[in-house]
């Protein structure tokens, strides 16, 4: 009897030393993947950037105006521009591009009152302000970009931790979000395009993170709204939320022959609502003092859409389903330059098919199919051949080899494997009401379907930066499809440390080799279309 309390008393301390040892072993494990995930990004990257406009147009705010006035942007001649006057779109006297831009446009409209406005969204000069309040214009916009994409790393950190209590797992996961797609090409690089990417895939995560680790339908309605801020078309990541908060707005009935009506519990979708909604208005008003009109974002009175040597680009205008096919070229088809020539083998401008930039990634695609072995290696199989004839045909064309295009396949059958493959993935997704896996492809289909109907495809880019807006979906999925196993495998593996390699191969190859102080690294192509 005597021994008990002893006993008792021992062990009662135990539980929160064991909670504070594992606070600090996971506060630890973040500090050192923020810290190790910021010198990569930024010793990998530009280190400066001449298109650090949001940088710029912090500046402007702070001084009064949400234009890009001359005194207060930096390399203001080789903004991407929007130009605006009150009436419409215009170019303004005295252009300071000069009388050439003016040529490029038919009838255009010379107007005193013309102002140039930055093309992409204000969220991520907004995030600036503070920073130049304090430091001016010496604020490195690389730098700051590479934070975000370091503080993104920790999210994705806490997330891969949700699901799997292996730290193996958990640091594999981080890597391939990391540094297995695209977002380290964005994060490093810093530039006007890409840090609105990097900032918004660092608030599309942690609105992954609200609505599946934290569980905050209010917080979780504000990252997906901050994420709206920085890009627009992430916005349909709310759907995830959405879908993903069904278990409370929509609990299990309780009682037999209750409506949907009845169980529906309106206080969640209320709180998605409210933290959404100060963005939308913010938004809403910057495009009004702007463009005297709320949900006008700028991008109607863009220079490029008016230019003669750009018709070709919007000949349906700025939306249109016509262009998804586009789109579809560059996600599923667009290959690597393959030369005779050093270095052999370097990435086009144009793009690279994100299967073919994040391999790894195709593993959220056998979340259920993986149930059953043969048709889930056939899949595999199936995929990876449609691949090998993509690479294999580009560059035995590039070589002269033969003149194979993908548009020489009959009725597109190379890409059958992938559209099946992904109609598969929904469907069963569906069919076992499995409401995380749909809630991923709920975000991910309008995002995708959205995008793929805006003219451009990107421009200059290493894989699909588009794809960014959905790319945190595609890695949950991934998550979910590994996690859901006994243990990460030795392919999942290999595949995570492929994403990584093709990944280093395009930072290395266009944001150091190409840029190599005095030229290009030997001489050598290093990036072309």
């Amino acid at each position: 009897m005597s021994s008990t309390p002893v006993t008792m008393a021992a062990e009662a301390p135990s539980t929160p030393v064991v909670v504070r040892t594992e606070r600090a072993r996971v506060l630890g494990a973040s500090l050192a993947i923020f810290v190790f995930t910021f010198l990569v990004y930024y010793l990998t990257g530009p280190v400066n950037t001449p298109y650090d406009f949001q940088l710029s147009q912090a500046n402007n705010i702070i001084h009064g105006h949400l234009d890009m006035t001359e005194e207060y942007t930096r390399n203001l001649i080789i903004l991407e521009r929007v130009l605006y006057d009150g009436e419409g779109f215009c170019l303004p006297l005295n252009d300071p591009r000069g009388p050439e831009i003016g040529a490029l446009i038919p009838n255009a409209r010379i107007s005193a009152d013309c102002k140039h406005y930055m093309q992409h969204s204000l969220g991520p000069a907004f995030l600036l302000i503070p920073l130049v309040l304090v430091f001016g214009m010496t604020v490195s916009q690389t730098l700051v970009s590479a934070l975000v994409g370091a503080a993104g790393a920790v999210v994705v950190f806490a997330i891969t931790r949700h699901f799997s209590s292996q730290l193996r797992t958990q640091i594999a996961l981080t890597v391939l979000a990391v540094f297995g797609t695209q977002i380290w090409f964005s994060a490093a690089d810093g530039s006007v395009w890409h840090f609105a990417l990097a900032t918004a895939v660092f608030f599309v995560f942690s609105g992954i993170y609200f609505t599946l680790v934290r569980r905050n339908p209010l917080l979780a309605g504000a990252m997906f709204g901050a994420a709206f801020m920085c890009r627009p078309s992430t916005i349909l990541g709310g759907m995830f939320a959405i879908v993903a908060f069904s278990d409370m707005w929509l609990p299990p009935a309780t009682e037999a022959g209750r409506s949907i009506l009845r169980r529906i519990n309106l206080r969640p979708l209320v709180a998605l609502a409210v933290g959404v909604a100060p963005f939308i208005l913010l938004n809403s008003l910057v495009n009004y003092l702007r463009f005297g009109s709320p949900f006008e974002s700028g991008y109607n009175y863009g220079e490029q859409v008016y230019q003669n040597n750009l018709a070709w680009v919007y000949v349906h205008g700025l939306f249109s389903p016509q262009y998804w096919s586009r789109h579809v070229a560059i996600v599923f088809e667009q290959m690597p330059i393959f030369s005779q020539s050093p270095p052999y083998i370097w990435p086009s401008w144009a793009g690279q098919a994100m299967w073919a930039v994040s391999p790894a990634l195709l593993l959220g695609l056998f979340v259920h199919l993986r149930k059953w072995v043969w048709p889930a290696r056939l899949a595999a199989f199936a995929i990876a051949l449609s691949g090998a004839v993509l690479l294999i045909g580009a560059a035995s064309a590039q070589l002269g080899m033969n003149r194979w295009t993908p548009a020489s396949v009959p009725l597109g059958l190379h890409l059958w494997p992938f559209w099946i493959v992904i109609g598969l993935a929904i469907v069963l997704s569906i069919a076992n009401r499995d409401r995380l896996v749909v809630a991923c492809w709920a975000a991910i289909v309008p995002i995708v379907l959205f995008n793929w109907m805006f003219a451009a495809t990107g421009w200059a880019q290493f894989g699909y930066r588009y794809g960014l807006d959905f790319v945190p979906f595609l890695f949950l999925l991934a998550v979910i499809m590994v996690t859901r196993g006994t243990r990460l495998t030795r392919y999942q593996m290999v595949l995570i440390g492929a994403s990584v390699l093709i990944n280093l191969w395009g930072l290395l190859w266009i944001l150091k080799f190409a840029l190599w102080p005095g030229g290009a690294l030997n001489g050598w192509t290093w990036v072309s279309y």
